[in-house]
C-alpha cells in the first residue's frame, strides 16, 4: 500500500454521539453537536491522516482506538485536547493528535463544552515508503517515541531509522540517516555484517585500526566497511553536522538506535573498549568511492546514468551494492522484480511515481522507498529535472545489469 492509501484505509471517522457536558436537552444537543463534530472531522480528516502517517514512519505497529477529550471555547475554538483511552497506539501518534486538534475550530458548539472524539486506526501489514522528515530521532539525547529531547549538551549523534523490521518489515538490509554533531565521532566498533556509508551532507572520516589508512569522505562520497572491521566514524567539521546514509547488510546493528539494551542489537554493534587491541580481519579493507570518480554506466538509451560505487568487484563482498543513479525526466522503467534481493532507493533530488504491486506511490526528495525481494514494481520519473537517487541492492546482484551491453539491458 502507499502511505496515503494506508492512512485513508486505516482511519475510521466513527459516528458519534459525543458526550456534551453543557446542555440541558441532552438528546437534541448531542445530535446537534454530533453533526458539528462530524463536520469538523471531515474538514480535518487530512490532519488526522497526517498524524497516522508520521506514526507509521517509526513503526507499523500502530493500531487501536483513541478518545480525545476536547474543550471548546469562544467561537468554537478548541482550547485543549487530551488523549483519554488510547489502546494499542503510540506516543508519537497521541502527541500529534493532541497538538493538531488543539488548532481546530468547531463551529456551533457552545463555549465551555467538553466533547469526546473517538478515532480508530487499523493496523498495517506493510508499507513501502517513508518521508525522512516524518521519522523520529533516536540515539543519545534524542527523545524518540514522541518524547522531548534530553536536556543538556548536544548529543554526539542522532539517528533516523528509515528502513528496518519495524518500519518496512525489511529482511535483507536497513537504512538510517545518521547525523553526527560538529567535531564529534562514534567510537571504535565493529559489526558481524557489512556497512555502507554515503555522505549526504558535510564531510566525514572513517578510521580503522593501526595500519589502516583513514578514508576522508566529502559530500557525495561513500565507504564500504566489511564485516568485523573495527572503525570510527568522525565528523571532520567543527561548525556543522555531517549527515550520513548508513546501510547495514544484514540487519541488526540498527536495533541499538531504538533500544540501547536490545540484546541482538548490542551483539551486532560491538563497541571496542581498547582500540589499541583492535585487529584487521584477514583480507579485509575499506573501500572508498565518490560520485564524481566512480565508473559510469548508461541504460535506457542514455536516460539512466549509473555511478557505480560498490559491487563485489571492488569490495569482494556480495552483501550489498550501491550506486548513485541519475534518471532523466520522463524516464519510465517497466514492471520487473529482483529475485532474492531487496532494493532500497533514497531520493536525493527530483521525484516521480513508483507502482509496487497494485499501489502507486508518489515520491520526492528526501524520501526512501523499500522494495522487498521478488516484489514486482515499475517507476516513472516526472517533473522537468532529472532525479538523483542512492540505490542499494541487498544482497548484490541486480546492479550487474548496468554492465551488460545495451542490447541485453
Amino acid at each position: 500500500m502507499t502511505t496515503a492509501g494506508m492512512v485513508a484505509a486505516g482511519l475510521a471517522l466513527l459516528a458519534l454521539p459525543a458526550r456534551s457536558l453543557a446542555f440541558a436537552n441532552a438528546e437534541t444537543e448531542e445530535e446537534y453537536v454530533s453533526r458539528a463534530l462530524q463536520s469538523a472531522l471531515e474538514k480535518h480528516g487530512g490532519d488526522v491522516n497526517r498524524c497516522f502517517e508520521k506514526a507509521l514512519a517509526d513503526t507499523l505497529d500502530v493500531a487501536g482506538k483513541v478518545e480525545l477529550s476536547v474543550d471548546v471555547g469562544d467561537e468554537g475554538k478548541v482550547t485543549r485536547a487530551v488523549a483519554l483511552d488510547h489502546s494499542a497506539t503510540t506516543p508519537l501518534l497521541l502527541a500529534c493528535l493532541e497538538a493538531s486538534t488543539a488548532t481546530w475550530v468547531i463551529p456551533g458548539v457552545a463555549p465551555g463544552t467538553t466533547v469526546i472524539l473517538p478515532l480508530a486506526f487499523e493496523g498495517q501489514a506493510a508499507q513501502f515508503s517513508i518521508k525522512t522528515a516524518d521519522a523520529p530521532e533516536h540515539g543519545p539525547g534524542a527523545g524518540g517515541k514522541g518524547k522531548a529531547k534530553a536536556k543538556g549538551p548536544a548529543p554526539a549523534f542522532t539517528v533516523k531509522v528509515l528502513v528496518d523490521e519495524a518500519t518496512m518489515r525489511a529482511r535483507q538490509a536497513s537504512l538510517s540517516l545518521l547525523t553526527i554533531e560538529p567535531a564529534n565521532r562514534i567510537a571504535m566498533h565493529k559489526h558481524p555484517g557489512a556497512e555502507l556509508l554515503y555522505v549526504r551532507k558535510g564531510r566525514a572520516r572513517v578510521l580503522g585500526p593501526t595500519g589502516v589508512n583513514p578514508e576522508v569522505l566529502p559530500e557525495g562520497s561513500a565507504v564500504f566497511i566489511p564485516a568485523e572491521m573495527p572503525h570510527v566514524i568522525e565528523n571532520m567539521v567543527r561548525s556543522a553536522p555531517v549527515e550520513i546514509l548508513q546501510v547495514f547488510a544484514p540487519l541488526g546493528p540498527e536495533r541499538v538506535y531504538r533500544d540501547p539494551k536490545d540484546e541482538k542489537g548490542r551483539a551486532a554493534f560491538d563497541v571496542i573498549r581498547d582500540p589499541k587491541k583492535a585487529t584487521v580481519p584477514s583480507g579485509a579493507h575499506l573501500t572508498a568511492e565518490s560520485f564524481d570518480k566512480a565508473p559510469v554506466h548508461t541504460a535506457a538509451g542514455g536516460k539512466i546514468k549509473v555511478h557505480a560505487l560498490f559491487d563485489p568487484a571492488n569490495t569482494g563482498s556480495d552483501a550489498a551494492s550501491a550506486s548513485v543513479v541519475e534518471f532523466a525526466a520522463g524516464t519510465e522503467i517497466p514492471r520487473h522484480s529482483h529475485d532474492g534481493s531487496a532494493e532500497i532507493i533514497y531520493i536525493l533530488s527530483g521525484g516521480g511515481e513508483v507502482t509496487i504491486g497494485s499501489e502507486k506511490i508518489a515520491f520526492g526528495a528526501d524520501q526512501v522507498i523499500h522494495i522487498p525481494e521478488g516484489q514486482p514494481h515499475a517507476v516513472r520519473f516526472t517533473g522537468g529535472e532529472k532525479t538523483t537517487a542512492l540505490q542499494i541492492f541487498a544482497p548484490a546482484g541486480p546492479e550487474q545489469k548496468y554492465k551488460m551491453p545495451p542490447s541485453k539491458k
